[in-house]
C-alpha cells in the first residue's frame, strides 16, 4: 500500500463530507438502462480490469498523522452486486438506491446490477465525488465498452494508460502551493458582493439555514430550440456555457438583485498527462453576474463571458479557499456563497456494448450540494435539463415554476440575443402572487424582447 496527501480538490470534499448528515450530497450515480442478453461476468471481469487500470477506484481515504491521505491499495475490487429489479419509477428508485452510504475507508465506489425485466438491466454505479468527476464518466463509458467487447470475444480493448496518477498529482500541486496573485484575484473578485438571500421563482422568507433534504425537477430544451441556442452563443461570440449561466443569473436577478453569484464547475485538466486520469479533477468556483435591470442581455452576456475568463485564470485556488475569502469579506454563512450553480456537460460519453442497447438515466442527487444545482446534458441537439433543489426553499410546484423561468429566459435569447434583461410580471410572480401555471406560459412580453434604445 502506498500513502500519498490527498488532492486539494479531494481533501475539500472529504473534509465537507465529514460535517454532512446521510447521505452525503458528494454521492454521484452513473446509470444505464441495458436491453439484450447482457454477460453480467463478463461485465464485472470488464470492472475488475478498469479497477486495476485506476488506482483511485482501490485507493481509500481517512485521516492520518500528516492530515488527510488517499491509501492506494495494490489490489482492490470495487464491491459488485446483482439484485431484482425492486420495483417502482426508475428515476425515484435509483436516486434511492444512490443514496446508500460508502465507506470511504473501505471502497469509493459501488456497482450494483438489477435484473429489471427479460432481457432488461439496469447498471447503477455509485460512487463519491473524491473518485470521479464528469470527464471520469466520460472516460468510464469508453474503457468500460472496450473492455466489455474484449470479455465477450471481440476487438482487443488497445486502452491508452493514464499519463500520471492522482498521488503524483496531489504531491505536485501542494508543492507548488498557491500563486498568492490567485488568492489576490478572490479577494478583489467578491469585493462588496451582496449575499444571496431570495431564490426563484418569487421574493419570499427563505431559511438561512436549508439543509440537504432534496429533489429534483426535469424538463428537456428540445433539438429546434438547442440548435437556435448554439447559434444565439456564437453570435454574441461566446459559448452555449456561458449563455446559459447568465440566463440563470438573469432569472435569480429577477428576484434577489442585479449582483448574483453562479456556481459553475472548472476543469484542472489542462495538462495531456491528466487526460486519462480517472479521479475528481474539479472544483466549484463562484462566477459573479452583473444584471442592470435595463440592460440588454448581450451587453451582460459579453460581461459575463470576460468574468468567466478571469475565473478560469485564476482556477487553481480551490473553493474552500474561496470560501475563506468570501467569509473575510461578511458574507455570512447562513446566506452561503454555493447557493444556485449551473453544470453544463456539452461531450456526454455513451456506453456501447456489443448486441445490446444502453441508454443513460440522469439521476436526482442523493442530497443538495446547493439549494439549486442544475444540470444540462447535451442530448442530440438539445438538452436534457435536471436540477436538484432542497426541498426546504422549494416546493415542487415552485422548482417546475424556476425550471421554466430559465427555460422562457433562454427562449428569448435565442430569439433574439440582444433582449432586455428586465423581468416581466407575467412570467415573475411578486411576493404574495399564486405560483400556477397560465402566468408563467406566456411568451415574455414585447418590452422584454425589444433591444434597449441606443445611448
Amino acid at each position: 500500500m502506498r500513502e500519498f496527501p490527498q488532492t486539494f480538490e479531494q481533501e475539500a470534499l472529504w473534509i465537507a463530507d465529514q460535517f454532512m448528515g446521510a447521505p452525503s450530497p458528494f454521492l454521484e450515480t452513473w446509470a444505464q438502462h441495458v436491453t439484450g442478453p447482457l454477460d453480467v461476468p463478463a461485465l464485472e471481469r470488464a470492472l475488475s480490469t478498469l479497477v486495476r487500470r485506476h488506482e483511485v477506484l482501490r485507493t481509500t481515504f481517512t485521516h492520518g498523522e500528516t492530515g488527510t491521505v488517499q491509501r492506494v491499495h495494490p489490489v482492490g475490487a470495487v464491491p459488485f452486486e446483482r439484485l431484482p429489479w425492486p420495483g417502482g419509477d426508475l428515476h425515484e428508485t435509483l436516486r434511492r438506491a444512490g443514496q446508500r452510504p460508502l465507506d470511504l475507508t473501505e471502497s469509493p465506489a459501488r456497482m450494483t446490477v438489477y435484473d429489471y425485466a427479460p432481457d432488461e438491466y439496469v447498471l447503477l454505479l455509485q460512487i463519491h465525488h473524491v473518485a470521479v468527476d464528469d470527464a471520469s464518466l466520460a472516460l468510464l463509458d469508453h474503457e468500460l465498452s472496450a473492455l466489455y467487447t474484449e470479455e465477450t470475444g471481440g476487438e482487443p480493448a488497445k486502452l491508452t494508460p493514464p499519463g500520471t496518477t492522482l498521488g503524483a498529482y496531489a504531491l505536485r500541486t501542494r508543492e507548488a502551493g498557491i500563486a498568492p496573485e490567485d488568492l489576490a484575484f478572490w479577494d478583489g473578485f467578491l469585493d462588496g458582493a451582496p449575499p444571496l438571500t431570495q431564490l426563484p421563482p418569487r421574493a419570499r422568507p427563505l431559511p438561512e439555514r436549508s439543509g440537504t433534504a432534496c429533489d429534483c425537477v426535469r424538463a428537456t430544451v428540445p433539438d429546434e430550440l438547442g440548435r437556435a441556442v448554439r447559434a444565439a452563443a456564437r453570435s454574441l461570440r461566446t459559448t452555449p456555457n456561458v449563455l446559459m449561466s447568465t440566463c440563470l443569473a438573469v432569472t435569480v436577478a429577477a428576484v434577489n438583485g442585479d449582483d448574483v453569484i453562479v456556481c459553475s464547475p472548472v476543469s484542472r485538466r489542462g495538462e495531456p498527462e491528466l487526460d486519462h486520469v480517472f479521479g475528481c479533477l474539479t472544483d466549484l468556483l463562484p462566477v459573479r453576474y452583473r444584471v442592470p435591470a435595463d440592460a440588454g442581455f448581450a451587453d451582460v452576456c459579453a460581461a459575463a463571458k470576460r468574468v468567466s475568463l478571469d475565473v478560469l485564470r485564476h482556477r487553481h485556488v480551490p473553493f474552500t479557499m474561496v470560501g475563506g475569502v468570501k467569509r473575510a469579506r461578511g458574507l455570512t454563512s447562513g446566506t452561503r456563497l454555493n447557493r444556485v450553480g449551473l453544470v453544463l456537460d456539452e461531450t456526454p460519453g455513451d456506453l456501447c456494448l456489443p448486441g445490446l442497447s444502453c441508454r443513460r438515466v440522469h439521476v436526482g442527487g442523493a442530497a443538495a450540494k446547493s439549494d439549486w444545482l442544475q444540470y444540462v446534458v447535451a442530448d442530440g441537439d438539445g438538452w436534457d435539463v435536471r436540477a436538484d433543489y432542497t426541498t426546504a426553499c422549494f416546493t415542487a410546484d415552485e422548482a417546475a415554476v424556476t425550471l421554466r423561468q430559465w427555460l422562457t429566459v433562454l427562449a428569448a435569447v435565442a430569439e433574439d440575443p440582444g433582449c432586455r434583461c428586465a423581468p416581466c410580471s407575467a412570467c415573475w410572480p411578486g411576493p404574495h402572487d399564486a405560483v400556477g401555471e397560465p402566468a408563467v406560459r406566456r411568451p415574455v412580453c414585447v418590452a422584454r424582447r425589444r433591444r434597449p434604445s441606443p445611448m
